[in-house]
């Protein structure tokens, strides 16, 4: 059997007789159709110049056999490509984005209230724990998308399993090891802290604030959904009470949130830096009013839905981003 690296037959002729100078050998097979004497009369009109194998050089030998074998099998780093690619999107990454900056920000949070234990070796091994953090966000987002892939199909038809990208086993596979992560991360947790608890005023702030946020996320998410849903019969609140009633009930409640926290700043300054919490999140209630009245504008399409839903997520990452500030 001839070796899969080596050109097709055609291919080696032309070379061999591009080297040895005599005219490629003719290979055997049926002979060629007689013309037709429409075929005939237009050669004799427009004659082909005339073409022998000396002219046919090993670089175009070459090249036409790199083209013949272009169309073969995909090679092995292409499917690690496209598995890896897979595995990422599987992840969701705007969700690990939320993962990572909350991590960073608590923990960035403590050093800052106690700069006497910062170990910069520590905090570089820290890294090892915010990727089991980031598995089990894994496990939490593939768990919805392994049970949802007929409505994905319709909503989010990119989705690795709804796009067929990834087996549902490679996906439980998946999902199972970031499960299995989090034992670890509990148990490292309690073997590295080393410090009494002690109440943290900001630590408080930011876990009431997310939990609220957490709640809007929860009831906006299905927005974007809204048409699979339908078509499927799946009951959300979007379904039932309207995707202009679910945008106002989530902008209303960050409304809100944003309103507690400059209250806050005010009730007890000696906690909170007030030069930083004040505007924030001042501006970050008006962002919020400002994309509620684009999605107005837009009548609510399907684009300006995502774009509002996308928003939210990024106002989520604000409050991290500025949570070791205040």
């Amino acid at each position: 059997m001839a070796s899969l690296a080596s050109p097709p037959l055609p291919c080696r002729a032309a070379a061999t007789a591009s080297r040895s100078g005599r005219p490629a050998p003719r290979l055997l097979g049926p002979p060629p159709p007689p013309a037709s004497p429409l075929l005939s009369s237009a050669s004799a009109r427009f004659p082909r110049a005339p073409c022998n194998a000396a002219r046919w050089s090993r670089r175009d030998a070459v090249r036409v056999c790199s083209q013949a074998g272009a169309a073969g099998p995909a090679p092995l780093s292409k499917t690690l490509s496209d598995l890896k690619d897979s595995c990422w999107r599987f992840l969701r990454p705007h969700t690990i984005r939320g993962t990572a900056l909350g991590s960073i920000a608590l923990v960035a949070r403590a050093l800052i209230e106690n700069p006497q234990l910062i170990n910069w070796w520590l905090v570089f091994k820290a890294f090892y724990g915010l990727v089991a953090l980031i598995c089990g966000n894994g496990y939490i987002v593939g768990i919805n998308q392994i049970y949802d892939i007929r409505i994905d199909k319709v909503n989010k038809p990119y989705l690795p399993i709804a796009a067929g990208d990834l087996s549902v086993q490679t996906a439980w596979l998946l999902v199972v090891r970031g499960f299995l992560l989090n034992f670890g991360v509990y148990y490292a947790t309690r073997a590295a802290l080393g410090l009494t608890f002690q109440w943290s005023s900001p630590v408080a702030f930011i876990t009431c604030f997310v939990t609220l946020f957490a709640l809007v996320i929860a009831i906006t998410k299905d927005l974007p959904d809204v048409e699979g849903d339908r078509k499927y019969q799946i009951s959300t609140l979007a379904t039932k009470l309207g995707v202009r009633n679910i945008a106002f009930l989530g902008s209303g409640l960050l409304i809100a949130n944003y309103v507690a926290a400059i209250a806050v700043a005010f009730l007890m300054p000696q906690a909170f830096r007030r030069t930083v919490m004040v505007p924030v999140h001042a501006a970050l209630a008006v962002g919020i009013i400002f994309q509620t009245w684009v999605l107005e504008q837009a009548k609510y399409t399907k684009d300006a839905i995502s774009q509002y839903y996308r928003f939210i997520w990024n106002l989520f990452y604000a409050e991290y981003i500025f949570f070791p500030l205040i």
